[in-house]
């Protein structure tokens, strides 16, 4: 008796006899769910440039949402961010050092000092005790907020917040290296920059130690 060949698979693009020879693996089951009659996969970029639609033009870019930074409008805090402000601040700085190094007739370590501790009492009043804004504009939007809590609408660790919190760090390594860390100044100047410091920090926003200079009562 016999035996009956088997018969072969169709491979897609090639026509095989009913009688012709195959090999095992050719004429092994084709199953319904092989890599071999899997469907091409569609890319979304193929669609579109078939249809004609660049995924990169102008038209297809306009459909994203693009989420833009408001604006600082606080006539109180924008000026910080102009060009040259940085520049404008630390000539100021130095030339409070000329001028305290000229009236007081001092060491130059002393006038170090003397610039550290002016610059802390200036900006500690000015930028967290303070509040509201000298314009009429904003409808007391500010009035219970410092300077510092108004400043890039309250955005925490900005390039400016960060300049502000180096400058007095960098005044104190002045002040004390020029002066030998000796007393008298040594003691003063690490109060103030600890306490400038801390006044800045992201976790002080709003805060109020004890209630002192706060809208409510403790």
């Amino acid at each position: 008796m016999l035996s009956q060949k088997p018969e072969c698979a169709i491979v897609p693009g090639r026509a095989r006899h009913r009688n012709e020879l195959c090999s095992p693996a050719q004429c092994a089951p084709v199953k319904p769910n092989s890599r071999r009659f899997r469907e091409p996969r569609i890319d979304q970029d193929t669609v579109l440039h078939s249809s004609g639609h660049d995924p990169g033009s102008p038209t297809l870019r306009n459909l994203y949402v693009k989420t833009v930074p408001p604006p600082d409008l606080n006539k109180n805090t924008s000026w910080f961010q102009y060009p040259g402000v940085w520049t404008s601040y630390l000539l100021l700085i130095f030339f409070g050092w000329l001028v305290a190094l000229s009236i007081f007739g001092c060491s130059a370590g002393s006038a170090w000092s003397i610039v550290h501790l002016l610059h802390f009492a200036i900006t500690y009043w000015s930028f967290h005790w303070k509040k509201g804004t000298p314009f009429a504009e904003d409808q007391g939007m500010y009035n219970k907020l410092t300077w510092w809590e108004q400043m890039d609408n309250g955005r925490q660790l900005t390039r400016n917040r960060k300049f502000l919190m180096v400058v007095p760090v960098v005044l104190y390594l002045i002040a004390c290296h020029t002066t030998d860390y000796s007393s008298p100044w040594l003691f003063p100047n690490t109060i103030a920059v600890f306490v400038l410091v801390i006044a800045k920090f992201p976790n002080m926003h709003k805060v109020r130690i004890f209630g002192i200079n706060s809208d409510y009562p403790t």
